[in-house]
């Protein structure tokens, strides 16, 4: 190698020096300068090289550096900036390779380790990369090293290591915003949501022009159930970067989640006009059409989500129930299976695919699948070794504990099967919420019927009611059809004498509870009932609690419906008043709400309005209910139409009527 002349070190550092300023041309020109001198200048063609990779001439960069490490094979610096520049191309190996020999000549060089850490990091050699970046802390104290380290840690899982990495790299003076944005991250995904809060309002109040921290902010604030305060942490958001799609997908979930359905359209719309290829707002969009009903545009807005996306098995879900709920039963089929054959560990798909078989009647085909529906209430203390999973488990002899998980209504309908766990050999126990405790007590004299409790009673096994169907094998049978409920005698007759035996009395249900996809559209305007409240001697007296009470209000001028008063199943027990009620009864008219269950599991007559497609238990094509026998079964001829529910209705009621003259 030629010496070089005493003037060209000099010349060496001013263009380093040049290099560091960022102007890069003029320290070029001195590099290519002394290498016109000095061909074999290594430190002149390893500084090229860098500056070349700086430009993004990676490939030239590489090939100079190599050219240096050919005349001084032990330089670390060259061996590092050879790594880099290698890890830039993709070239993750040879990059890995490159950082080996900076270690093996500097096994005290901190560097050395972290760049070999960050590739393994991008290889997803996560333990590797942390054994490299624990060595390079031990080599140097440095907070962005700490802050690696966390970040792997984070990737891995590990969250609480994870905050302690990013406290340590904070406490060591880090002043990237990322470090507190990670340590937020970390809290919320250890579930320390009111920390998290507190810990993005601190960097943003170091950093208040963070529009990612304000969209993670918003997902805290919605996971405290604080919706219209998360909703104005997406909309600074959207103030400091309008480029920030997450944003405005977010706005538009919580919108819908706040059941502000039209605006949330107005935010997807707003989001398609500026991302016309995201599929997840076509979605969300279609999921907040279906819920208003505008059922053919919600169609069209999942197809298109599916025609951007065909692998996502939760877009060929939506278009299913979609269909479904359009009378398209062969469409859905195809669908759903679509979707599980893109997924076949989709439990949504599977649940979806078990509503519309449970819809059909094909009963015996839909328990299995049904397994698959989400669980709407957790159920504290209980052992995950002692679930019921198995039809095959015998439960002679065994301590069976049976729970609710669902609505009230599920509770009431399947609470029938209990018996059938008694007839194998079961001692039963009965945990439901706790309104409905004291009804369900009159369900079988040899059952206990406790609440929900933190410390379930002792017990060999335990399911959800829901699932006794496909536990016990009942196929096609829906278990027993006479009354299995019974009224409480005293309540029947203080209601007897309150109500009196004047007129045809029919109690009436117009509301369910609202809320979901499938719920807005079951219940009935209160003016619908005004056919039956035209049939001569008919008496309408309200078996309403909660949402809907407040129609009676605005009720037309010749309509009348009787209520009960305040104390009406005031208590603390559900439906007590109502049950005793409906003995007096001539009959009683709802919804698709818990009361048609109330009705049918005490054997009372009961018409149910339902809508042209209906929830699965209702099935299709009957008027009877395979579910309660006395029950007879309304149906829309079309989406939306009451009105010929009702009139039918009222012809049928005057023909009743007609045969009690």
């Amino acid at each position: 190698m030629n010496t070089p002349a005493p003037n060209t070190a000099d010349r060496l550092r001013q263009a380093h020096a040049l290099q560091q300023q960022g102007k890069l041309s003029e320290a070029g020109a001195i590099y290519r300068e002394v290498l016109e001198h000095e061909p074999r200048n290594a430190p002149a063609l390893h500084l090229l090289g860098v500056l070349a990779i700086q430009t993004g001439q990676l490939e030239p960069g590489v090939e100079l550096i190599r050219q240096a490490l050919a005349i001084l094979p032990g330089f670390a610096p060259a061996h590092d900036n050879l790594g880099k520049g290698l890890e830039r191309m993709g070239r993750m190996d040879e990059a890995l390779a490159a950082f080996g020999r900076v270690i093996a000549l500097a096994p005290g060089h901190a560097e050395g380790y972290a760049s070999r850490a960050r590739v393994l990091e991008k290889q997803a050699r996560l333990e590797e990369a942390l054994k490299d970046f624990d060595k390079a802390l031990s080599l140097k104290g440095d907070p962005d090293l700490s802050l690696n380290r966390g970040a792997v840690l984070l990737q891995m899982g590990r969250f609480e290591d994870a905050l302690v990495a990013f406290d340590k790299a904070i406490a060591m003076g880090l002043t990237h915003p990322i470090g507190r944005f990670n340590r937020c991250i970390v809290l919320t995904a250890l579930g320390r949501l009111d920390d998290a809060l507190a810990a993005y309002d601190d960097a943003i109040a170091r950093q208040p022009d963070q529009a990612d921290a304000y969209v993670n902010r918003g997902l805290v604030l919605e996971g405290l159930g604080r919706r219209e305060d998360a909703l104005a942490s997406l909309e600074q958001a959207i103030a400091i970067n309008a480029d920030l799609a997450e944003a405005y997908l977010n706005r538009g979930t919580l919108l819908a989640q706040l059941g502000r359905q039209k605006e949330a359209i107005a935010a997807y719309d707003a989001m398609l006009s500026r991302w016309p290829g995201n599929d997840g707002a076509y979605n969300n969009r279609g999921t907040s059409h279906r819920t208003l009903g505008a059922l053919d545009k919600a169609l069209a807005d999942f197809d298109r989500a599916i025609a951007l996306n065909p692998g996502d098995a939760n877009f060929r879900d939506n278009r299913g129930s979609t269909l479904q709920a359009l009378g398209r039963f062969d469409a859905a089929m195809e669908t759903f299976d679509a979707a599980l054959a893109l997924d076949p560990q989709s439990e949504r798909a599977a649940f979806s695919k078990a509503m519309l078989l449970l819809l059909q009647g094909h009963l015996a085909q839909g328990w299995p699948l049904y397994e698959k529906r989400p669980r709407l209430f957790a159920v504290p203390g209980l052992d995950a070794a002692k679930a019921w999973n198995d039809p095959q488990t015998s439960i002679q002899d065994k301590t069976v504990l049976a729970y609710d998980e669902q609505g009230l209504g599920d509770a009431i309908q399947f609470a029938r099967f209990v018996a059938e766990l008694e007839k194998r050999g079961a001692h039963v126990v009965l945990m439901v919420r706790a309104p409905l405790v004291a009804l369900l007590k009159s369900l079988k004299p040899g059952v206990a019927v406790v609440a929900h409790s933190d410390a379930p009673p002792a017990h060999d096994l335990h399911a959800p009611l829901n699932s006794l169907p496909f536990l016990l094998g009942s196929g096609d049978a829906v278990g027993a059809q006479a009354p299995y409920l019974t009224p409480d005698p005293a309540r029947v007759a203080r209601w007897k004498q309150t109500i009196g035996d004047k007129g045809f009395r029919v109690g009436v249900v117009w509301q369910g509870k609202t809320g979901g996809n499938n719920d807005a559209d079951r219940s009935f305007p209160l003016k619908a009932l005004a056919p039956l409240a035209g049939v001569p001697g008919v008496r309408l007296i309200s078996l309403q609690k909660g949402e809907g009470e407040a129609d009676l209000a605005a009720l037309p001028g010749n309509m009348t419906v009787e209520t009960l008063g305040a104390d009406f199943d005031a208590g603390a027990d559900a439906f007590l008043d109502t049950a005793a009620v409906m003995e007096t009864l001539d009959l009683i008219v709802t919804c698709d709400t818990s009361i048609a269950h109330l009705a049918g599991a005490l054997g009372r007559p009961c018409w149910v309005a339902l809508k042209q497609v209906p929830e699965w238990r209702w099935q299709l094509g009957r008027d009877d209910s395979p579910w309660y026998a006395g029950m007879t079964l309304f149906r829309q001829k079309a989406r939306g139409d009451w009105e010929s529910v009702f009139t039918t209705m009222a012809d049928k009621l005057k023909a009743l009527i007609a045969t009690r003259a």
